[in-house]
């Protein structure tokens, strides 16, 4: 099953590489849609306002990444690897990441 604040690895439309995601939509919305709420992260992202840096093991990740927060996207659920990278992100991490979506999308 795909469970909100856990990272998976998922094909992005228009990039040829898998990326690491991680999962906003609500767990109940996960198990009925056809598709899922994601934010891609990144290990060449530079940091902004819009981005949420993650620790090495957060998740799962093998490198410090930062979940992009501007480029919150829905996806087809078969886009997502099923199995997680690890457990859930911390607490912390997902209200810092809903606080950049507030700001990329300018409601602060």
């Amino acid at each position: 099953m795909i469970r909100r604040a856990h990272v998976h690895l998922a094909r992005l439309l228009g990039e040829q590489k898998r990326r690491p995601v991680v999962v906003l939509s609500p767990d109940k919305r996960n198990e009925l849609a056809v598709d899922v709420v994601v934010v891609p992260c990144s290990t060449a992202a530079r940091m902004s306002a819009w981005h949420v840096r993650l620790d090495r093991g957060e998740g799962g990740l093998d490198r410090p990444s930062a979940a992009k927060c501007e480029q919150v996207t829905t996806i087809p659920r078969d886009w997502l690897d099923p199995k997680p990278l690890g457990g859930p992100i911390a607490r912390r991490f997902m209200l810092e990441i809903r606080d950049a979506l507030l700001r990329a999308l300018d409601y602060e």
